[in-house]
């Protein structure tokens, strides 16, 4: 059964719903797999940038194709990975999008992807995952119905810079309450993410950055445990402080610096996403107020 987009959206997709949409579509089903791979491929390029034609095959039925392929043994890891790819561009349309993806059990389908051993695959499921939870209308609870998924995210983080970043910006986005807080904890969040403080990426340390954030906030445990862990020999306190101050590579700062033309907030992003964990840990009494990370002023020169 096709996954339905809401009612007076529909209604205006299927007036203008058009030959080719469709034919994407009945390419899907071609006997032939290498033209079902190419039929794959041009509706990919397709819908780049074109919410139109997002919605258009979202009528038409391609995502439960596109999910079926996903998820067929007989599939070739480059068809499974162009089915992912494709579903996480049309993950990037509309809020109306994303309600259809999660009532066609896109993040199951991911999930289970994840257990492939095709690492471009992975990516690319992890890719869409992202893109699916951080939109305010996917359920963040559809992450932690299956025990084992968080474990398995967990021993992901060490097999590319890809996958260290989509999983963290995950962890930041689904992060919303107590328990989830404890899951991530008891099945070693700030062990596994610690590490990536200091990555090369950095993208990848911002958004460590950020999980450390939403698991530290009103939560003592996970505050007094980050007091005694040790990246690399060094204080985690002493680590979010340095991710500040001049000594840093000087490509960090020009990216901060290029980014603020494009979004005045942009330059404060770093420095904002820092000072909460020191807050957090302060807070709940694993730091004291005149530790030397807390009174320390941070300045750019």
């Amino acid at each position: 059964m096709a996954c339905l987009l809401e009612a007076p959206l529909r209604i205006s997709v299927l007036s203008e719903v058009t030959a080719t949409s469709r034919h994407y579509v009945d390419r899907l089903f071609d006997p032939d797999p290498q033209k079902v791979l190419q039929g794959v491929i041009d509706m990919k390029n397709a819908v780049i940038g074109n919410n139109k034609q997002k919605a258009n095959l979202i009528v038409l039925g391609a995502v439960p194709r596109l999910l079926y392929l996903l998820q067929q043994g007989s599939s070739s890891s480059e068809l499974q990975t162009e089915c992912a790819v494709v579903l996480g561009s049309l993950a990037m349309g509309t809020e109306n999008n994303i309600k259809s993806l999660v009532d066609c059990h896109i993040i199951p389908a991911l999930l289970q992807g994840l257990l492939c051993p095709d690492l471009t695959f992975i990516e690319a499921c992890l890719r869409c995952l992202r893109t699916v939870f951080i939109s305010p209308v996917t359920p963040v609870q559809l992450l932690y119905t299956d025990p084992t998924v968080i474990p398995h995210l967990m021993s992901l983080l060490s097999h590319s810079q890809r996958t260290q970043e989509y999983i963290t910006q995950i962890f930041s986005h689904c992060c919303k309450t107590p328990e989830h807080q404890t899951v991530l904890f008891n099945h070693g969040a700030i062990q596994n993410i610690a590490p990536l403080l200091t990555a090369p990426s950095y993208k990848v340390r911002m958004q460590a950055l950020k999980c450390f954030s939403v698991l530290a906030y009103e939560n003592t445990q996970v505050s007094m445990t980050l007091v005694n862990v040790l990246v690399e020999g060094e204080l985690l306190s002493q680590v979010f402080v340095r991710m500040m101050q001049r000594d840093q590579p000087i490509e960090i700062h020009m990216q901060i610096f290029c980014w603020c033309f494009s979004d005045p907030l942009t330059f404060c992003f770093s420095f904002y996403n820092i000072f909460p964990v020191l807050t957090y840990m302060c807070r709940a009494g694993a730091i004291g107020t005149d530790d030397t990370c807390v009174v320390l002023k941070v300045t750019f020169q």
